[in-house]
Formats: structure tokens, C-alpha cells, sequence
């Protein structure tokens, strides 16, 4: 017991140690595979921060050497450049002419009016005052336009300014010695050319321009192409130890520091990776699976419906992603460390438990299919189905549902038409509203008072009160519903009575076998007693001896009876089916019967329709039929009567009748008859055994035709069906 014990804790540690070790796992594989380009040793130097950097390095020795040489000698029309001052000028001429326009079209009209009244001051007035108006907008736009000159120029000096310092911020960082080979200019910031050997020996990172392959450098293919087209020659490297800050060699630290750090997390994912195996393996070997916390956990599992959990885990999976995707690894070891790794563990033990269900059940389909049958969408569909197998009562509920969401939106328009005084709204709004109240309410009322009765009549069956009736009211599923209900109550009703009826039967032919048996046994017992004496003379040994013979037949005609209702019932009887010819079969019985006959004070009168009548039945079986419905008649008949037996035929049957008057008082139901041990003679002094209608119904049956009698007081007739298609 202990050991099972502490087997059992070495698991669940395990199993808590895979968790952990399995999250680690991921973990680090996620951070080596987003970081994986800091692997390389020259990993910055490959970047595209770097790669930004030296194009841009390239583009300021550009600029400040040939774009911007001899700046700061230059008046401000060559600082400008020839083609952007045309372009200010003309457009300065433009704006100026668009002003000569402007006033000329101003005083135009009113010069030709003068003119034409010949208005010699008018006309000196208006030319010295558009004269005065020309020279003093023309002022203010060319002092507009000098102001915009110099703005341009105060911009280029600031990119200008902004360029040099850009460079010269950036030659700590990098070297570069630029030659024009068709001029033999030089750009650079060292003192001279250096060597292949001083690059070997003094840089971190070189390129040069042009380059014959952009393999290596393919992202430098348009500075290469510049280069080609100027017929220049370069190079640019970063030294090893930089003059003063430079960002360039800082990044480097940074990226080999990463480098560092991923080479240590590489060994990490390599001892997680090692770690989790070898407790997958131990796991499998004690079998996890069936230990008490993974059964009970999959038994919280499984009460999420299945298609829920596949659904779920979209959103689980990416947030588990995304909680993956955090920074971990960082220093100093701390609580948000502890934090992540939790958050990551609990994600991690669900979905180990997702693959472990699902596992299960790909070795098990039936789970998956019980399981499917247990989801939201089969319980649904089901639902639907369900609610719309009535479609009537579907359609009122859903019609109910709308207007009551109809009155809702009315209310809520009634208010914005009160708020924004629309009175055609609110108009429209009351009227849906009286609607409601007067069609929708009413009709909600009459179905819960209807819903009350039901329930209140319901609850008193249930009490046992079967004279309780559920009043309808009109049409409708709620009225047929307490239709249903009453029906209900009248087959338990009816069922009582049946079951109260089977009970006293039953009670009865416990009574009548006890008795039928113990008679002749009683008999027999005494008889063998008074045999048993001595002294007795041959007449009382004979006549002993011929009562025990008269009580045995007796009790063998009961036992065989017995047993022969007993199959009859069960249906366990083979039936040799062929034409009989049931005239000829009935006759025969008939003669079987007639001393009997003769003996008694019955008058026996047989009508047989034809001679041949025949039909698909068992010969013996039939004349058991005969035999048993004559001998009825002949004990229970009333004396000095007639028994009449008719046999004729209709469209697909054979009909036989036996009407006779009863010797005894029936006042019971005539299917009773049909029970075991059931006699017209109540007081059982015949001889029947109280099985004869009830084999003879029964064979009938089984050849798939039916027997019934009619009582008409003491007047008693059996009616016998055969059928003539087999």
C-alpha cells in the first residue's frame, strides 16, 4: 500500500514536471526562432539597421562632397542651383503680370468711359490712381517673392548644416575614401588610401563600390549602379575601435550580446528537450494516463460539450501563441519570470489534455461519437427539430417573440419621437402599441389560464384523482394538449379496471386449478386408503379400483388440458397447413358425438351449406376445434333444447356457428369465457376443465382466423371465422 502511495506522488510530480519542462520548452524554442538572425557571428553587419545605416553613410559623402561642395563660397543663386532659380523667377514674373492684369482689368472700364466723354480730368485722375495702386502692389509682391528667396536659401543652408553634421557625427564610426576617377578627386576622412592589409588588421566590416557581384550585397545594386555611371571608386569600413561614441559599434556589443544569449538558451532547449522526453517516457511507463488527477481532469473536460472545446481552442491556441511570444528572457530573475511560466504551464496542461482526449478517442471512436451526441450543436439541432416537429405551435411562439420584440422597438420609438416631437412616430408608435395590448396580451392570458388548468388537473391525477376533468377552451396545441391528458387519464382509468379484472381472474383460476385438481386427487388419495385396508371382497376391490380408474382419466384430461392451452397461449404449436375440407371435418366430429347425442335430451340440428367447403387449415387442430365447441354444447346446454350449428360460406371466409341455451346463468362478461378454468358452471360439477374455448380460440387465432361469442341472456352463441386465403 505504500509503495502504490508513493508511486502514485512520484506521478503527479512528474506529471507537474512535464508541464513546467514542456512550457520552458516552448518558450525558449520561440524566443531561438524569433532571434534566430542574431545566430550569426557578423549578425548586425547583415541587418537591415545596418544596412539603413551605410546607405545612408553613402548618400551624406555624397551630398556634402559633390552635391554640396564649396557651399559656403557660393552666393545664394548658385547655393539654389541654375534651374531652381529660372523656375523661382519665372514664377515671380508670372505672379507680377497676374497683378498688371488684375488692375488694369480693375480701371479698364472706367479709363474707356472717360475717354469717350472726353473727361480730361477724369480720365489724369484714374491714370495716376491705377498708376499709384500698380506700383504699390507690385512693391508688396516683390518684397513677397525676396522674402520667399531667402526663405529657400535659409532652408538649403539648413540642409546643408544638417548633412555636414550628419556626416561628421558618423566619421567615428565610419572610414571611406572615395576617388573620381575621371577628375582624380578625392573624398575621404583619413589621411590616406588604405591597404588591403590595414583593412585585414584594423576593421570590423568593409565594402566596396563598385562591386562586380551583389550576391553578397544585392541591396546595395542602385549605389553600385551610381557609382558605375560616375565612374568612382570607393571603400567604407568600420573600424575596429571607433573615434568617440559610435552607435554603430554599440549595436554590434548589443547584437553579439543577443548571440551570447541565444547559444545559452540553445543549450537550455537542448536539456528541456532531453528532460521532457525522458518524462514521457517514465510517464508512459507508470501509465499517467489512469492516475487519479488525468481521469478526474478529463472528467471535467468532457462536461464542456465537444464541439465547444474544438471552437475553443482557436482563441486558446492564439493566445497561447501570443503568451509564448513574450519577453522571458531577460535579467534579473524576477516575479514576472515565475509569472509568465505559470500562465504557460496552465495553458500547456490544458492542451495536453485536449491531445490526451483526443488520442483516446482515435483509439476509441464510440467515445467520440457518445461525446458528439452530448455537443451544442447536436442538443441544438435536436431542439430544433424538436420545437419544430409542431410547426403550428413554432410558428406562434417565433410570431410571439416578434411582436413582442415589435413592442419593444415601438417603445423606444415612442420616446425618440417624444424627444425629437415627431408626432407622426409617436403616432405609429401608439397604434402598435394598442394593438398589442388589445390582440397579443389577451391571447397570452387565455393560454396561461389554459396552462393552469392543465397543470392544476395534471396535479390532481398525479394524486390518484382519475375523476378529474381539464375543461378545454376553443381550439389549439394547449386545448389538445388537455384533450391528450384527459385520454390519458381514461386508458390509466381503463387500465385499473383491466388490471383489476386480470387480478380477480387471476385470483380464479388460482381457485378453479386448485379445485379441478384436488377433486379427482382428493379421490384418488381416499380410494387408495380404503384399498389399502384388509378384508375387502373382489366387488369392492373392483369397484375401488374403477372409481381410481374414472378419477385418473379425469386428472389426466385436466393435466393434458393444461398443458395444451399452455402452447396454445405461448404459440409454440406446429400447424401442417393444406385445403381441408371443413363440411366433411365438422360431419365427422359430429358422428364422433353421436352416442353422446342420443344419450341426452339435446337436439342437435346442423346446416351445412354445401358439402365441400374448404379451406388453408390443420385437419387435427380443426376437429379439436369441433370436438371442443360440441362438447360445450353438449354439457352446458339446458335440457330438452335445440343446439344449432350452421356452416356456410362469404367472400374469403368460412364461418361456423354454434347457438344453444344455457343450462347455467352467465352474469359475467362473455370474453371471459375465454379465461383458463372459466365455466358457465359456477359451481363446477360438470366435467369440463374450464380450457376448452380457450384452446379452441386459440388455435383459431393461430391460423389467422378469430372465434367471439354473443350472449343474449341464456341464449349463447359462438361464432367461428376461418379464413380461405392462406
Amino acid at each position: 500500500m505504500d509503495t502504490k502511495s508513493k508511486n502514485s506522488r512520484f506521478t503527479l510530480s512528474a506529471l507537474f514536471a512535464l508541464v513546467v519542462s514542456l512550457s520552458l520548452l516552448l518558450l525558449t524554442a520561440v524566443d531561438v526562432y524569433h532571434n534566430r538572425q542574431y545566430m550569426n557571428k557578423d549578425s548586425y553587419f547583415e541587418s537591415s539597421n545596418f544596412t539603413n545605416e551605410v546607405r545612408l553613410f553613402v548618400e551624406l559623402v555624397k551630398d556634402v562632397h559633390v552635391d554640396f561642395a564649396g557651399y559656403e563660397r557660393k552666393i545664394p543663386e548658385e547655393k539654389l542651383g541654375k534651374a531652381t532659380v529660372e523656375q523661382f523667377y519665372r514664377e515671380r514674373e508670372d505672379a507680377l503680370r497676374n497683378v498688371r492684369e488684375a488692375i488694369e482689368s480693375e480701371y479698364a472700364p472706367d479709363i474707356e468711359n472717360a475717354r469717350r466723354a472726353s473727361d480730361t480730368k477724369e480720365l489724369d485722375r484714374l491714370e495716376k490712381e491705377k498708376t499709384a495702386k500698380l506700383n504699390n502692389a507690385l512693391e508688396k509682391e516683390t518684397a513677397n517673392w525676396e522674402e520667399q528667396f531667402l526663405q529657400m536659401v535659409a532652408e538649403k543652408d539648413a540642409e546643408y548644416e544638417e548633412r555636414k553634421n550628419s556626416l561628421a557625427l558618423r566619421t567615428g564610426s565610419f572610414k571611406y575614401y572615395v576617388r573620381d576617377n575621371k577628375t582624380g578627386k578625392v573624398y575621404t576622412n583619413m589621411t590616406h588610401e588604405p591597404s588591403e592589409a590595414e583593412l585585414s588588421k584594423n576593421t570590423l566590416y568593409v565594402i566596396r563600390f563598385p562591386e562586380n557581384s551583389y550576391q553578397k550585397h544585392s541591396e546595395f545594386a542602385d549605389i553600385n549602379r551610381t557609382y558605375q555611371l560616375r565612374q568612382w571608386s570607393g571603400v567604407f569600413y568600420v573600424p575596429k575601435k571607433p573615434e568617440g561614441y559610435s552607435q554603430i559599434h554599440a549595436d554590434a556589443v548589443y547584437y553579439d550580446s543577443k548571440r551570447g544569449r541565444l547559444l545559452g538558451e540553445c543549450a537550455l532547449l537542448t536539456v528541456t528537450l532531453l528532460v521532457t522526453a525522458l518524462l514521457l517516457w517514465y510517464l508512459k511507463l507508470n501509465r499517467a494516463a489512469s492516475h487519479p488527477l488525468v481521469v478526474k481532469s478529463l472528467a471535467l473536460l468532457r462536461r464542456i460539450p465537444l464541439d465547444l472545446r474544438i471552437i475553443a481552442l482557436f482563441p486558446i491556441g492564439i493566445t497561447y501563441l501570443m503568451i509564448l511570444d513574450m519577453r522571458f528572457f531577460f535579467l534579473p530573475i524576477g516575479v514576472d519570470h515565475f509569472f509568465t511560466l505559470g500562465i504557460v504551464s496552465l495553458f500547456t496542461a490544458y492542451l495536453l489534455l485536449q491531445a490526451l482526449e483526443a488520442w483516446h478517442m482515435y483509439l476509441h471512436p464510440e467515445s467520440f461519437h457518445e461525446q458528439w451526441q452530448k455537443s451544442l450543436f447536436v442538443r441544438q439541432k435536436e431542439l430544433l427539430r424538436e420545437s419544430y416537429a409542431n410547426r403550428s405551435l413554432f410558428f406562434k411562439v417565433f410570431l410571439l417573440f416578434i411582436l413582442t420584440v415589435g413592442l419593444g422597438m415601438s417603445v423606444a420609438l415612442g420616446l425618440l419621437a417624444i424627444a425629437k416631437k415627431s408626432e407622426e412616430f409617436f403616432f405609429l408608435s401608439l397604434v402598435y402599441d394598442l394593438f398589442y395590448l388589445a390582440a397579443v396580451v389577451p391571447y397570452v392570458l387565455r393560454r396561461l389560464r389554459l396552462m393552469n388548468r392543465i397543470m392544476s388537473g395534471a396535479s390532481e391525477m398525479s394524486a390518484g384523482n382519475l375523476d378529474a376533468t381539464i375543461e378545454k377552451i376553443r381550439k389549439g396545441n394547449l386545448s389538445n394538449l388537455a384533450h391528450s391528458l384527459n385520454n390519458i387519464k381514461l386508458g390509466i382509468k381503463s387500465a385499473l379496471e383491466e388490471q383489476m379484472k386480470s387480478e380477480r381472474l387471476k385470483s380464479e383460476l388460482i381457485t378453479n386449478v386448485s379445485h379441478d385438481l384436488k377433486t379427482p386427487l382428493t379421490s384418488i388419495i381416499n380410494y387408495v386408503d380404503l384399498l389399502k385396508r384388509e378384508n375387502l371382497t373382489a366387488d369392492e376391490i373392483k369397484s375401488y379400483i374403477d372409481v381410481l380408474d374414472r378419477k385418473t382419466a379425469r386428472l389426466r384430461v385436466l393435466i393434458d388440458d393444461l398443458f395444451e392451452a399452455a402452447k396454445m397461449s405461448s404459440g409454440a404449436v406446429e400447424l401442417h397447413i393444406e385445403q381441408v375440407n371443413v363440411a366433411s371435418l365438422l360431419n365427422q366430429a359430429i358422428a364422433e358425438f353421436s352416442e353422446k347425442i342420443e344419450q341426452s335430451s339435446l337436439t342437435f340440428r346442423v346446416n351445412v351449406e354445401q358439402p365441400k367447403i374448404v379451406a388453408p387449415l390443420d385437419g387435427k387442430k380443426t376437429w379439436r376445434v369441433f370436438e371442443n365447441l360440441i362438447g360445450n354444447a353438449l354439457k352446458y346446454s339446458l335440457p330438452n333444447t335445440r343446439v344449432l350449428i350452421d356452416l356456410y360460406e362469404k367472400p374469403g371466409e368460412v364461418i361456423m356457428t354454434i347457438k344453444n341455451v344455457s343450462a347455467y346463468e352467465i352474469d359475467f362478461d362473455a370474453e371471459e369465457l375465454f379465461e383458463r378454468f372459466k365455466r358457465a358452471d359456477q359451481s363446477r360439477n360438470t366435467e369440463g376443465s374450464g380450457l376448452g374455448l380457450a384452446i379452441a380460440k386459440s388455435i383459431v387465432e393461430l391460423q389467422g382466423g378469430r372465434l367471439s361469442i354473443e350472449i343474449d341472456g341464456d341464449y349463447f352463441k359462438v361464432i367461428v371465422v376461418f379464413r380461405k386465403n392462406a
